[in-house]
């Protein structure tokens, strides 16, 4: 077993035929907010050694996002981007899910956690420590529509205080730089991501990093 466990959230765009009869806008502007936000890309960028060590959450974030909090900490929820989204990026109700459905969409979040925190907790059984790494990808539109950011780097590397390992993620740099792309830290992204149980405690054992790669490297180098 390795000490790695990579963590892809927003790759999936399935979402379940009965949750879209939910949606308030047509089906093709579902589908197109739904390419907007999907972390394209980033399962292709794995090198197939490491795929035993990645957990995918099949789902589409527009069903159920598993990196949202979702309790009232969440702070996108007031705008309809919590861990359920009614809301889209452009600020639009586009679904309006019944009770059922969020006790379904809630059901599927607790049972990712579940086997997330049971792969890093094995991890740490045996390894004595892991590194997460929270993989995303994103594009120059949605950072400019969402944040008004239009200087996004081609890789974006989140870190958490907690977590923070130094030499990993200045090997991350020192990688990135060899290959020519720039980066910055927690810029437009920031914070990574940790299970629950451990989110806001020190000297767990746990180091984790968030990777955004920007989608014009990923098209560039397809």
């Amino acid at each position: 077993m390795k000490p790695l466990l990579i963590h892809v959230p927003h790759a999936s765009r399935y979402i379940p035929r009965d949750y879209m009869k939910t949606a308030l806008i047509p089906i093709e502007e579902v589908e197109e907010e739904n390419r907007f936000m999907c972390d394209t890309g980033v399962v292709e960028f794995i090198p197939m050694t490491f795929r035993e060590d990645t957990l995918i959450f099949p789902y589409s974030r527009l069903y159920c996002d598993v990196e949202r909090f979702r309790d009232e900490s969440e702070v996108l929820a007031k705008y309809g981007m919590g861990f359920v989204y009614t809301h889209d990026s452009k600020g639009r109700e586009i679904f309006r899910p019944t009770k059922e459905h969020i006790k379904e969409v809630e059901a599927i979040y607790d049972q990712h956690h579940a086997e997330f925190n049971w792969r890093v907790e094995s991890i740490l059984e045996e390894c004595g420590h892991c590194l997460i790494v929270d993989l995303h990808s994103f594009s120059d539109e949605v950072v400019e529509r969402m944040f008004g950011i239009t200087d996004a780097p081609d890789v974006c590397i989140g870190t958490d205080e907690n977590t923070h390992n130094e030499d990993i993620v200045q090997g991350i740099e020192s990688i990135c730089r060899g290959l020519g792309l720039s980066t910055r830290r927690n810029y437009p992204y920031s914070g990574t991501f940790v299970p629950n149980a451990y989110y806001g405690k020190p000297d767990t054992g746990i180091t984790s990093v968030m990777i955004e790669i920007n989608k014009r490297v990923l098209e560039k180098n397809k």
